[in-house]
């Protein structure tokens, strides 16, 4: 008995070769991804430089500094960092015994004073009350040598000599006490004006310590750099820096190599995120007048010889402060601009 065999149709596709195909054709779809991928990555990381210049930069703003001239201890911090704060509103409390020291110092100082003035009012009134009495005795001497005189030669030698002893005596005595009195008020206004300066010193002090209250010289937001409560601070150190945020600016780095250099008056874009902001370069800062943490900042990226301050569109909501943004300035306004409607059309700004 023979058996017919059956065989497939022609015209149906052969399954391995179907899958060796599709095979062969993902094989070569991720070989072309990864070829031109890397190609783009090439072009971008060596063409970008030629494009426009780019580099980091930081969100920052005027800084006031809150200290006091005397050595402290933090008791109480009352406002916390990145707190918003207004004229006048307290953010710490301190004591300082430095500063009961120079008020203790000054309070002697018056209170010696007081005395010496009290000494000198004591002279003054003792040579005012005798001086009717020292002036009385003058004119009674002054009597007496006149009529010394008419009867000259009535009298002895010996006589004449104890009046006008007498006499040249209270004459003295009217002249001292009339100069003690005359000199004890001069002292007296002296050493009350003296006073008087000592005085307002120690209000001064009293008044701009304030009892430990310290409080904020501008509005704006307080900065990470505050002191922890119980923390000691010698004189002159920075107890809380408080950020202006009526003035936002970003201090860009600029790099070392670049086609062209950066002017006042160039526009550039902020990056931050998936946020686009528009800005423009408004001067150009040596390196020195950025703060240290600027500084080690900029150093990540290799030297830096220039530090351009850039200040964002009217109406843009600036990035929190502190914050590393990315900063781009086209080398061309035509390659800026069609950069800037392509991240328009797609949505990413």
């Amino acid at each position: 008995m023979e058996n017919a065999l059956t065989r497939l149709d022609p015209n149906l596709p052969d399954p391995v070769e179907s899958r060796r195909r599709s095979a062969g054709r993902f094989v070569r779809f991720v070989y072309g991804t990864l070829v031109f991928g890397l190609l783009a990555a090439l072009i971008l990381y060596f063409g970008t430089p030629l494009v426009f210049l780019g580099s980091p930069g930081i969100v920052s703003a005027p800084r006031q500094l809150v200290s006091l001239p005397y050595a402290v201890q933090v008791v109480d911090r009352v406002a916390e960092p990145g707190e918003a704060v207004s004229v006048g509103d307290e953010i710490a409390r301190v004591r300082s015994p430095q500063q009961d020291e120079i008020v203790a110092t000054y309070m002697r100082g018056l209170s010696e004073l007081a005395g010496r003035e009290a000494d000198l009012r004591i002279r003054e009134q003792v040579a005012q009350n005798s001086l009717p009495a020292a002036r009385a005795y003058l004119e009674l001497t002054a009597t007496a040598v006149n009529r010394l005189a008419a009867a000259k030669n009535a009298v002895s030698l010996t006589y004449e000599l104890d009046v006008r002893n007498a006499h040249a005596q209270a004459r003295k005595d009217v002249a001292s006490q009339e100069a003690e009195a005359a000199e004890a008020s001069v002292q007296i206004a002296a050493l009350a004006a003296l006073r008087e300066r000592l005085q307002q010193q120690v209000d001064r002090l009293e008044r701009d310590f304030a009892n430990g209250r310290v409080v904020a010289p501008v509005s704006g937001i307080v900065s990470p750099r505050m002191a922890t409560a119980g923390e000691s601070l010698v004189a002159g150190t920075a107890i809380a820096e408080i950020y202006d945020t009526s003035d936002i600016f970003i201090d860009w780095f600029v790099p070392d190599y670049r086609l062209v250099e950066p002017k006042v008056g160039k526009p550039v874009f902020v990056l931050f995120g998936n946020r686009r902001i528009s800005g423009e370069i408004t001067r150009i800062l040596p390196v020195s007048d950025v703060y240290e943490e600027e500084r080690t900042l900029a150093g990540s990226r290799g030297r830096s010889a220039q530090v351009a301050r850039i200040r964002m569109a009217p109406g843009s909501e600036p990035p929190a402060l502190g914050s590393t943004v990315h900063v781009h300035m086209y080398y061309s306004g035509r390659i800026g601009h069609v950069a800037a409607d392509l991240v328009h059309l797609l949505g990413l700004n």
